[in-house]
C-alpha cells in the first residue's frame, strides 16, 4: 500500500511475512540471562564506531553466522543479531536459520559494509559454488549450481521447502563482480530458497554481472525461489538500491515464491546492444506486489527478437500463472517495456484462458527514445517483435486473462501511439509502438480505464 509501513504492510498480509516481522522481534524472557553479541569487525575500527566494533570477536562475517546459529540452535526462542562494523569482507555468506544482519552503529565517516565475492570466486566455477539442501536436485534437473554472494537456504536434506526461517539484512552493500568471461548463468547477490524470507532495508545489490557485461543469461541481484528445481523463497524488500545487474535486478520465481517491493530504485545499463535486461521480473506461478518504486533504464539496441522490460510478469507456457500481482505507484523509465504482463496458456500460444487479474494502476511511464521521422534513434529497439527489423516498445504490454490497467501517465517519444511513424504488426518496419498493447497476444477481458499518454487521455485499439 503506498505510503505506508513495511511493518505495517507485512503485519497485514497475515502470511509468512508477518511470521517473520514476529521472528525477528522476539525478546528475551525477563530476567534471562544476557544474550550473547555477535559483533564482526576486520579490524582498524574508527574511534567514532560503537565500542562493540573495538572488541568485536569474529573477523569475517561467516563465522560469526556459524557461531550464531550454533547458539540459536540450543535456543529457539532466540533471533540473533550480527552487527557487521565498517569494512569490506571478501567472502561468501551461507545462512541457514534466522538471524539479523546489521551494519553496526559508526560515526559519520566510518564509510560502509561491504560484502564482496572473493576474487578467486569470480575468476572461475570451480569454487565458491553452492553445497545446501536447495540445491540438492540441481544435477537432476539439469540445473547449473549457482554462485552467490549471500545464500539463504532453510530446505531439509533433499530439497524439500520448510517454513519459519526469516533473514533481515539491514544498510548493507552487497556486490561482485565477476571477472569470468565463459557463460555461467547463475550468479546471484543474494540467493532465497527452501521457503525462507529475506527482509532487505536500507541496502545495495550491485555489480552482480562479469566484467566487462556479458551476453550470458546469468547475473541476477536478487533471486527468490527457482522454479526448475521447486525452490519456494519469500522477500519484502524496502528502500533498497539494485544496479549493475546482469540479467534481472529482481527476480522472484516459482509457484508459492512471494515478494512486497516497496520504495526500492532498480537500474539497468543503459541503452546495450549485449544483452536484454530485466529490473524486476516476477514468474512461473509467483506472486507480489511492487509499489512507489523506480526502475529504469532496461534498454536493449541489439539484435536477437527481444525487448528489455523495466517490470516483467511472466507465467504459463507449461509452468505456473503469475496472478494477482500488484503493481501500483512506480516510476519507470527508458524501458523498451514498462511493464509486461504476459500470462500465457500451456501452448504458449495465446493468453492464459483462466482469470490471471493482474492489477497495473497509477504508474508514470515514460521513454524517450523513439522512432522520429520513421527512423528509430540510436537507443530504441528495433529487435523485439518477431523480426529482425521490426522493434517493440509499449508503455504497459498485456497478454492475460482480466487484467486491470488504469490511470497509468504514459509518455515520450518511446510509446507513441499508431500514426505514420509506428504501425500494426502487419505494417511496415521501423517498429511496433503503444503507449498501451493488447492487441498482440491478445489479452482476455482487460479492465482499461483512465490512462493518459502525453498528457491526454488514452484509449487503446
Amino acid at each position: 500500500m503506498p505510503g505506508s509501513s513495511a511493518a505495517s504492510r507485512l503485519a497485514a498480509s497475515g502470511g509468512v511475512l508477518a511470521l517473520a516481522t514476529a521472528l525477528l522481534t522476539v525478546a528475551s524472557p525477563a530476567g534471562a540471562s544476557p544474550e550473547p553479541a555477535f559483533w564482526v569487525s576486520a579490524g582498524g575500527a574508527s574511534a567514532g564506531a560503537s565500542p562493540g566494533c573495538r572488541t568485536a570477536q569474529y573477523t569475517t562475517v561467516q563465522s560469526a553466522v556459524t557461531a550464531a546459529e550454533a547458539y540459536e540452535s540450543q535456543r529457539r526462542d532466540f533471533v540473533p543479531t550480527i552487527e557487521i562494523c565498517p569494512g569490506t569482507y571478501p567472502e561468501q555468506l551461507t545462512i541457514l536459520q534466522s538471524l539479523v544482519l546489521t551494519a553496526a552503529p559508526a560515526g559519520p565517516n566510518a564509510g560502509p559494509v561491504t560484502i564482496q565475492l572473493p576474487a578467486s570466486v569470480g575468476g572461475g566455477v570451480s569454487t565458491g559454488l553452492s553445497s545446501t539442501n536447495c540445491q540438492a536436485t540441481d544435477g537432476a534437473n539439469g540445473v547449473q549450481v549457482p554462485q552467490s554472494v549471500i545464500e539463504i537456504c532453510a530446505a531439509r536434506a533433499g530439497g524439500a521447502n520448510t517454513t519459519g526461517v526469516s533473514v533481515a539484512v539491514r544498510g548493507i552493500t552487497v556486490t561482485g563482480p565477476w571477472s569470468y568471461q565463459g557463460c555461467y548463468d547463475s550468479w546471484y547477490g543474494i540467493l532465497v530458497g527452501g521457503g525462507a524470507t529475506l527482509s532487505l532495508t536500507n541496502s545495495t545489490v550491485e555489480k552482480i554481472e562479469a566484467d566487462p557485461l556479458t551476453g550470458c543469461q546469468g547475473g541476477v541481484g536478487v533471486e527468490v525461489g527457482s522454479s526448475p528445481t521447486n525452490q519456494i523463497g519469500h522477500a519484502d524488500l524496502s528502500n533498497d538500491t539494485i544496479e549493475s545487474y546482469q540479467k534481472n535486478g529482481i527476480t522472484v520465481d516459482g509457484t508459492g515464491s512471494t515478494v512486497d517491493i516497496d520504495h526500492t530504485v532498480v537500474t539497468g545499463a543503459g541503452p546495450t546492444p549485449t544483452i536484454a535486461q530485466n529490473g524486476i521480473q516476477i514468474s512461473d506461478g509467483a506472486t507480489g506486489s511492487v509499489t512507489d518504486s523506480t526502475v529504469t533504464g532496461n534498454n536493449y539496441t541489439g539484435t536477437g527478437d527481444t525487448s528489455a522490460t523495466g517490470l516483467l510478469v511472466f507465467g504459463g507456457c507449461g509452468s505456473g500463472l503469475d496472478t494477482h500481482v500488484r503493481i501500483v505507484g512506480n516510476r519507470l523509465t527508458d524501458n523498451d517495456e514498462g511493464i509486461g504482463l504476459y500470462n500465457y496458456d500451456p501452448a504458449c500460444t495465446k493468453a492464459a484462458t483462466s482469470a490471471t487479474d493482474d492489477l497495473a494502476c497509477s504508474n508514470l511511464i515514460k521513454n524517450s527514445h523513439g522512432y522520429q521521422g520513421g527512423t528509430a534513434s540510436a537507443d530504441a529497439n528495433v529487435t523485439g517483435f518477431g523480426a529482425a527489423d521490426i522493434g517493440y516498445q509499449a508503455g504497459i504490454a498485456d497478454v492475460g486473462n482480466h487484467d486491470v490497467i488504469c490511470d497509468n501517465a504514459i509518455s515520450g517519444a518511446g510509446y507513441a501511439p499508431l500514426g505514420a511513424t509506428s504501425s500494426l504488426p502487419s505494417g511496415t518496419p521501423p517498429a511496433f509502438v503503444r503507449p498501451i498493447d493488447i492487441v498482440s497476444g491478445p489479452t482476455i477481458a482487460p479492465l482499461v480505464y483512465g490512462n493518459s499518454f502525453d498528457g491526454s487521455a488514452y484509449h487503446p485499439a
